[in-house]
């Protein structure tokens, strides 16, 4: 996990008026706040990646998730230029996806994988759809463990013995 705090962000973001890519993938200690002070000053921005760590399950038969909008709606509100988007384990929910989409018109990729608030209501669908790639929240991750027996593994069936 990256230690850089809301503080670093705040006094190096107006010095990167020209940065066109950014992951702040996994920086624990960044707060919406500071995603909006990077949308503000970094203008040009085409590609963020804000991958988090999976959270914690709710514990409990009627606990729900926590819902968290402000950082994706910190990223729409202040990155209109976005191209590609990354926002892999956020804690929103179909309000904020709604907004990317609604947004951020020149979006082609959106990867919201683990965002299992995100329920693809309504007309969500039919606008993610569009896109010309988007990693839903339950995508299935296969393996490529080549011990599994299958052809996996890189086994060359056309090799000679």
């Amino acid at each position: 996990m990256s230690e850089i705090s809301d503080q670093a962000v705040e006094k190096h973001a107006e010095c990167l008026p020209a940065l066109t890519m950014l992951d702040i993938s996994t920086c624990l200690k960044i707060s919406s706040r500071q995603i909006e002070a990077l949308g503000r000053h970094c203008k040009l921005l085409i590609q963020l990646k804000r991958n988090m760590p999976p959270p914690e399950p709710p514990l409990g038969n009627n606990t729900t998730a926590k819902v968290v909008e402000e950082e994706a709606l910190a990223v729409v509100n202040t990155m209109l230029m976005l191209e590609q988007l990354e926002l892999a384990y956020g804690l929103f929910s179909d309000l904020a996806l709604d907004t990317i989409l609604t947004k951020c018109p020149l979006l082609r990729t959106l990867d919201i994988l683990g965002c299992w608030n995100v329920r693809l209501e309504g007309d969500i669908e039919d606008r993610y759809c569009a896109l010309e790639s988007f990693r839903e929240p339950w995508e299935p991750v296969y393996g490529t463990d080549s011990s599994s027996g299958g052809d996996y593994g890189g086994y060359d069936s056309d090799s000679d013995d």
